[in-house]
């Protein structure tokens, strides 16, 4: 391992603000480490190399431990946490040596229906935030405020008015749309659509970040899709949580993974991003259509409530939003709301509709208490479900339908039990469980959903999971909510709180360090200077002088994941020092408490700003 690759001999007249002393340095290049010293002067990287004798007002030994560029996370929620001061300094994120973060994902934007990011922006930046973060504006965001929840195709007008408020967003800062094709409304989008929306973008230089149409059957079509949008757009796209779910899928991440490698052979800008789990959920034993049976489907309830709501005075919906909203409305939305009371009334609907309550959630309080509420704990939801269990004709349709659903999901070995009072059976496969139990796997499979339990999804291979993550375009994004220690909520529960607490660290242990899949310099630079270079800031994501100061220093042989599945709230190890903009927020691996995080745009000198897109030009 070489000393330094810039000696030099020190101004002894300028004293650094932090001196980190004979750390081995992984630069964010994808190069090998090398011994060097850091010197840090306000925001930026001033020095490094051989700094002996440079005078510092804190000078940390890093002897043995590695100094790398702050990790930026591709893929996160960070609108759910930011906003609020018990979540806004991140450290479960600062612990794993992160110092930025992409919000917005899955087409949702990252601020609300009616609000603005301007708005956004001066709240987070009054209060102060632990980390960097960069904004995105979603596609079914602006779709919902000029469509509502209208399947049909946008006419001229709409598609004007969507454009007008993806330009607005560019304007105030966002880096780029992102978009959530499972999803309602963005599903409604046809390719072509999503093309001419996503151009608008392309002459500030934004990215097009894609929850794509299919993860599963329809994956290769989907990612063909991601590819052509690309293409066509003149946008740099990422196919986010690239991953090929359920077992009848597996290997097609190959395929897939090659498809876009192909492309961006012949210069498309298409990259991807993942996190290091194989692990989803947690999902229903009983499909809800099953257990809902002529109830219908969410969407179907949500119509119906729609009908209700149109016989409603608007201000009163208005009302209703705001108690539903807990009193988060604030007035430039509340604004929207009274003057689109179309898009207003669709959003309650749809939030009555879509609620599985969180125990002690305040907008079900009440309704739990009465058993109005869905799931097994509903008194009159539970007697139909097993009246229908029970009847001679429609009994082997439910039981036949539930093991098509556990086919589905990959088969009974493929999923674990979750959230069970059994701790016999608790996180032991639904083969396993239904031995214990003594049942046959279908209907242990309902005597466990009738007592509350879900099941984790092992959804995709660890072969499919390390042949992308080996490859030079897949960056590292968690796809972690922000969630208050000890507190596990949220549809996605556990596994997205996992993802949260234990991404980066799992990435460098489990793969690079245990497993040698990848080395521990591939996994820093899909971490660091891949994202960089897929947002295009020139200023951040390497260990290089002149560069912005967000720094970490990682004790590797420390480096460990501690979240699970048994244990979801616990914070990653091994992270000691992490500087967010020349600024201390992690020392000694405890959080400071610094608020120093900035809100970040596109570089002016971005290379994509008026680029083609071609792979070559950046």
């Amino acid at each position: 391992m070489t000393r330094g690759r810039n000696p030099r001999t020190p101004d002894p007249g300028t004293p650094f603000e932090f001196l980190l002393e004979g750390g081995r340095v992984i630069d964010g290049s994808g190069s090998e480490p090398y011994v060097a010293d850091v010197g840090v002067r306000g925001d930026k990287i001033a020095a490094i190399g051989d700094l002996g004798g440079a005078r510092a007002v804190r000078t940390i030994d890093a002897t043995g431990l590695y100094i790398v560029p702050g990790f930026i996370d591709m893929h996160t929620h960070a609108e759910r946490g930011l906003p609020y001061s018990e979540l806004a300094a991140s450290v479960h994120h600062l612990k794993q040596g992160v110092t930025t973060v992409l919000g917005g994902a899955d087409g949702y934007g990252a601020w609300a229906i009616g609000a603005s990011i301007d708005g956004l922006v001066e709240q987070v930046s009054r209060q102060g935030i632990g980390t960097n973060a960069a904004l995105m504006v979603g596609l079914g965001q602006v779709r919902r405020q000029v469509m509502g929840l209208e399947p049909s195709a946008p006419t001229s007008e709409e598609m004007a008015r969507m454009k007008l408020r993806l330009t607005d967003a560019m304007e105030g800062g966002a880096v780029g749309v992102s978009s959530g094709l499972v999803f309602t409304p963005d599903r409604f989008f046809s390719t072509s659509e999503i093309v001419e929306l996503v151009s608008t973008i392309a002459p500030y230089g934004g990215i097009y970040h894609t929850h794509i149409r299919d993860e599963a059957d329809g994956l290769l079509d989907a990612v063909d899709e991601a590819i052509r949008i690309s293409e066509d757009s003149a946008v740099v796209t990422v196919v986010t949580h690239f991953k090929a779910v359920y077992r009848r899928n597996w290997g097609k991440l190959r395929e897939a993974t090659d498809m876009i490698e192909e492309a961006r052979g012949r210069g498309v800008r298409v990259y991807a991003d993942q996190f290091p789990f194989v692990e989803g959920g947690p999902a229903p034993l009983v499909p809800e259509d099953v257990w809902l049976g002529e109830d219908g489907y969410v969407q179907d309830r949500a119509v119906r409530l729609r009908t209700i709501f149109d016989r409603i005075e608007d201000d009163v919906v208005l009302a209703l939003h705001a108690e539903l909203s807990g009193g988060s409305v604030g007035p430039e939305q509340r604004g929207f709301l009274a003057e689109r009371p179309e898009v207003l009334k669709d959003a309650v609907a749809e939030a009555i509709a879509q609620s599985f309550p969180a125990e002690g959630a305040a907008l079900h309080g009440l309704s739990s208490w009465l058993g109005t509420h869905q799931g097994p704990g509903n008194p009159d939801e539970r007697a139909r479900f097993v009246a229908r269990l029970a009847d001679d004709r429609s009994g082997p349709e439910v039981r036949a339908r539930v093991a098509k659903h556990i086919e589905q999901l990959g088969g009974a070995d493929n999923l674990l039990v979750f959230g069970s009072d059994r701790k016999d059976v608790e996180l032991r496969s639904l083969t396993e469980a239904a031995g214990v139990i003594g049942e046959t796997v279908v209907n242990a499979a309902i005597r466990l959903a009738l007592e509350g339990t879900r099941t984790i999804v092992i959804m995709h291979s660890e072969d499919d999971l390390e042949y992308a993550m080996s490859k030079d375009f897949v960056a590292t994004g968690s796809d972690g909510d922000y969630p208050y220690f000890g507190v596990t909520a949220g549809k996605l529960g556990a596994p997205q709180a996992i993802r949260a607490y234990a991404t980066f660290a799992t990435k460098i242990r489990k793969y690079a360090m245990d497993r040698d899949a990848i080395s521990v310099a591939h996994a820093v630079r899909s971490s660091t200077s891949l994202p960089a270079e897929i947002l295009g800031w020139q200023d951040r994501g390497f260990v290089r002088e002149g560069y912005q100061a967000d720094v970490s220093v990682l004790d590797l042989e420390g480096i460990r994941p501690r979240s699970t599945l048994r244990n979801v709230h616990r914070y990653s190890e091994g992270v000691a020092y992490v500087l967010v903009n020349g600024v201390l927020a992690l020392d000694a691996g405890e959080p400071t408490g610094a608020l120093r995080g900035r809100v970040l745009d596109l570089n002016a000198e971005s290379p994509y700003r008026g680029a083609t897109n071609r792979a070559s030009d950046g």
